[in-house]
């Protein structure tokens, strides 16, 4: 199952789980209830019908840390309570095996979303695919990471709120790089000079003179070169998980190692096709079937195997060090403090180098800038943006 066929809004009695809006109300009332809960509520109403463990549901609520029988019990007395009366059978204790959802439900499949139109900007002899949405007063260019494709992205609830929400305070522009998603594939590697280019062209195509770019992971090194040598047609540049350079050496010991390069290639040789890299890029999705779906037919659209291959190597040699003290543009750096691909220290690096950088400490170990909290991201973009208009 893929994550855009999964319905984003059930229905059982005279309750409504909206889990695109993040909401349980009761005949139109909001219900109150910490995400946590909630979170049980959705993997819960799921799997409707089925038995879960005790384990298996505290492994898919707290991954990453050890928590205990006691903590579940009292995320489903929380549950319980917000559902009122007759919460137990809607919720049914199965004694010491788990909990099974058994209210009758009702599974209401979203719209098919109105796509942008896809345009092409042409950057030499290569054609970069681009759409643009909102009539914000700004034009925001958001630059991914290492492959995308734009009409797939939107397949994914949790992108299209991510692009929706930067299109309400903004002239939004996405692109998909060379290589990659629905543009061109380059004859050889293109190297960052190029890559960087095709911001150019895809800003041209568009009529926009200056642009805020929103870059993430490696998206954050093309636009460092993009604002270095173009500076008078950026007007901010805000970086979120991005590094400047991807392997380790010894003036810069955070980086990932030859050897742990090395791993990653080889999953790309031995598993494209699969999510590869999620849990250390979205950990807090990695136990989500929906969004592993999703994720692996993501990346299989964006690129090729052997173009996949080509790109995390080149991404690989990446180093924008040299560049970082000649940005003169207004720089926010936003960082999750246990990000697990892009460890916090190249956050403050980057942060460190650029000539009056700000830099945004977050909670979290996401690396994907859509998944975790988007609030704790876009809020601050928001205000950055404005506050330099």
């Amino acid at each position: 199952m893929s994550e855009v066929k999964s319905a984003e809004t059930y229905q059982f009695g005279d309750f409504t789980l909206d889990l695109a809006e993040g909401r349980l109300s009761r005949a139109g009332a909001d219900i109150a209830l910490r995400a946590k809960a909630f979170e049980l509520l959705c993997v819960l109403i799921r799997g409707r019908g089925r038995l879960f463990s005790k384990d298996e549901l505290i492994d898919t609520l707290w991954p990453d840390v050890i928590a205990s029988e006691d903590s579940l019990t009292q995320l489903v007395s929380a549950v319980r309570s917000a559902l009122g009366a007759g919460a137990s059978d809607v919720i049914v204790t199965v004694p010491k095996r788990g909990y099974r959802f058994a209210a009758s439900v009702v599974a209401i499949a979203p719209e098919a979303p109105q796509l942008p139109d896809i345009h092409y900007a042409i950057s030499g002899d290569i054609r970069i695919a681009y759409q643009v949405l909102g009539d914000g007063p700004i034009d925001l260019v958001y630059v991914p990471g290492w492959v995308s494709h734009l009409e797939y992205g939107w397949e994914s609830p949790r992108v299209a709120s991510f692009y929706k929400r930067l299109s309400a305070f903004s002239r939004l522009i996405l692109f998909d790089k060379r290589g990659t998603g629905l543009s061109d594939r380059a004859a050889g590697l293109p190297d960052i000079e190029q890559r960087m280019d095709d911001v150019r062209a895809v800003m041209d195509a568009v009529g926009s003179k200056k642009a805020a770019l929103l870059c993430m992971s490696e998206g954050g090194c093309m636009s460092i070169a993009f604002a270095a040598k173009y500076p008078e047609r950026v007007t901010a540049l805000m970086l979120v998980g991005a590094f400047a350079k991807r392997i380790w050496s010894e003036d810069y010991p955070w980086a990932p190692t030859p050897e742990a390069r090395q791993v990653f290639f080889d999953d790309i040789e031995n598993q494209w096709g699969g999510p590869i890299g999620i849990e250390q890029i979205a950990p807090s999705l990695a136990n989500d079937p929906a969004f592993r779906a999703w994720w692996g037919t993501y990346q299989r659209r964006s690129a090729t195997p052997s173009a996949a291959l080509a790109l995390a190597k080149m991404n690989t040699s990446i180093d924008v060090r040299h560049l970082l003290p000649q940005i003169r543009t207004p720089t926010l750096v936003i960082h999750r403090q246990d990000d697990r691909d892009a460890l916090i220290e190249e956050g403050r690096y980057l942060a460190e180098h650029i000539p009056n950088a700000k830099l945004l400490e977050l909670p979290g170990n996401d690396h994907l800038i859509y998944a975790g909290d988007q609030d704790d991201i876009l809020t601050p973009v928001q205000d950055f943006v404005a506050s330099i208009r």
